[in-house]
């Protein structure tokens, strides 16, 4: 008798267990549908919006990124993915003075990624997805198309706005073709960081902040660009990724720093 009660929840067990995997393969099926990603971008946006809005503003060294769309310069504008959210608010003042300029945004081809370019588009800017063939969560890369939008961009005098620690980390440090790019387009790479007063951290890989509205916003741009030579080998290029790292942390400290002599 008693075996065959094992036998019974065993039985049960297996069952509910098919249960949950056919219902989590439909959750993430409708979560990542074009349908359902188009309602919560526009929501995501207003949202975003709801926060600029409502915060006020400092900008630092924002003439950096005036300057490239004034001389169509191509630039590399680099921040670490925890502090990607509001952005997309640096390129209105650009675009609205120089309106035949524009902004290219890397995402990968996974789900998220996907819903990331959506979010870019909506701020009008062009979105590329740009991981390797497979496009699995794991991948790294870029592949040869995408790889081939961007520099097309780039020798249209566009900025390409990229995390080079997405899309899975390691947390603040750069693992992708930044330099690489910047190399071959003859592009500089400006760091570039916000900071929220008021804010909400994700338990994610990164730590994701998502900003409050009637915060104190700051937009902290590197007053000048890293440049890399068109030879550079791959010790020069392992020196300027930590350059650039060491930059960007910059611009984060920095931004970070203002908003709390702001809130004194």
């Amino acid at each position: 008798m008693a075996q065959k009660w094992k036998i019974f929840f065993y039985q049960t067990n297996l069952e509910w267990y098919d249960i949950k995997t056919k219902f989590k393969q439909l959750a993430r099926k409708i979560g990542y549908s074009w349908l359902f990603q188009q309602m919560i971008c526009i929501i995501f946006v207003g949202y975003m919006w709801l926060v600029y809005a409502t915060s006020k503003k400092i900008w630092v060294n924002h003439e950096a990124i005036l300057e490239a769309a004034k001389n169509k310069k191509p630039l590399l504008i680099s921040f670490w993915h925890n502090r990607l959210m509001m952005i997309p608010f640096i390129t209105r003042k650009p675009r609205r003075l120089h309106p035949h300029y524009n902004f290219i945004t890397l995402a990968s081809r996974h789900g998220d990624g996907r819903f990331v370019g959506r979010v870019m588009e909506k701020f009008g800017l062009i979105s590329v997805l740009g991981s390797t063939k497979d496009g699995r969560k794991s991948s790294r890369g870029i592949d040869f198309v995408s790889m081939r939008q961007i520099l097309d961009g780039l020798k249209k005098g566009y900025s390409l706005g990229i995390t080079p620690d997405g899309p899975r980390g390691p947390n603040q440090k750069i693992n992708g073709e930044i330099v690489n790019i910047a190399r071959i387009a003859s592009a500089g790479i400006i760091a570039t960081s916000y900071s929220s007063s008021r804010f909400r951290k994700l338990k994610t890989w990164d730590s994701f902040k998502i900003p409050l509205p009637f915060s104190v916003l700051c937009f902290y741009f590197d007053e000048k660009p890293v440049y890399v030579t068109k030879n550079a080998d791959l010790a020069e290029i392992k020196r300027i990724e930590s350059i650039v790292e060491e930059r960007m942390n910059f611009a984060e400290r920095e931004s970070d720093k203002i908003v709390r002599t702001c809130l004194r």
